[in-house]
């Protein structure tokens, strides 16, 4: 049961979020990570809202992704675990998210409401519109500002942490637009809604490469105005090679979103603290 809520909540791609989420940590507490304990709890809500958010994005889909050859083995489609262990997996996160946000206190008990809006909303997006990528990438991108939250106990947002954040935003809606390409033929046939379903897969991805050039614009100024370090452009390099790979057609598209487009928010999220 344990390996089958593990692969149902997908939690090894938590390394999408980690990162960005210690990255703001590090931007809100002044350039260096605050302390352990203080740390812990945010990763501890990070992971808890992931599980809710993911949860029940599964929940929402379970009958769309019966109808797609390529997830219709997933565990609710499938048959591998039923709604209501599924709505225990997501409530189980919602309440690690919550005691860690009781536990961080000010701000972060007072806002914590807020992003479990868009961790619901997001997969609904795709039943209305083609920009539902922008949906995931507005979840990602408010990481970073929550982890800032908490690591500096305000809402003085920096300069930083708001490049940072839009670097986070189009690297995961490009992503994401990427990503659907592997799905547009099921997704014309039920009638979901994806930039490569309408616009098809080679207009999509220059909208994508568009996202990602800003993404990388984003990282250059983070590095210019804070007099980044030759490790922070090696870093960069790195993320760039990624971000190029991604589009190599000879690639297969499911390996180009993990673990490349991962490599790239790795990369990213390295550029800040080094």
């Amino acid at each position: 049961m344990i390996k089958t809520i593990l692969s149902f909540t997908k939690i090894e791609h938590s390394i999408f979020s980690l990162p960005i989420i210690l990255a703001g940590a590090w931007i809100g507490g002044g350039n260096h990570f605050p302390r352990l304990t203080l740390v812990l709890l945010i990763i501890i809500a990070a992971v808890g809202a992931r599980i809710f958010g993911m949860a029940f994005n599964r929940i929402f889909d379970r009958r769309l992704d019966a109808l797609n050859p390529r997830t219709a083995m997933r565990e609710l489609p499938s048959g591998k675990m039923t709604t209501g262990s599924a709505l225990i997996v997501a409530f189980c996160g919602l309440a690690l998210y919550l005691l860690a946000c009781l536990a961080l206190g000010g701000w972060c008990l007072k806002l914590s409401p807020l992003p479990l809006i868009p961790l619901l909303a997001y997969s609904l997006l795709k039943r209305v519109t083609s920009f539902c990528h922008f949906g995931i990438g507005f979840c990602l991108g408010i990481a970073p500002l929550a982890a800032f939250i908490a690591a500096s106990g305000n809402l003085d947002f920096s300069f930083t942490i708001y490049v940072f954040s839009l670097f986070v935003f189009c690297w995961m809606s490009g992503s994401d637009i990427i990503y659907a390409i592997m799905d547009i033929e099921s997704d014309k046939k039920n009638g979901i809604h994806s930039l490569p379903a309408s616009l098809g897969p080679v207009k999509a991805q220059k909208i994508a490469a568009i996202l990602h050039l800003v993404s990388v614009i984003c990282l250059v100024i983070i590095l210019l105005i804070n007099n980044g370090e030759q490790a922070s452009w090696i870093s960069l390099t790195v993320a760039v090679a990624a971000f190029i790979l991604m589009y190599v057609p000879i690639i297969p598209v499911g390996v180009r979103f993990f673990p490349i487009s991962t490599i790239a928010g790795i990369a990213g999220s390295l550029v800040p603290i080094l």
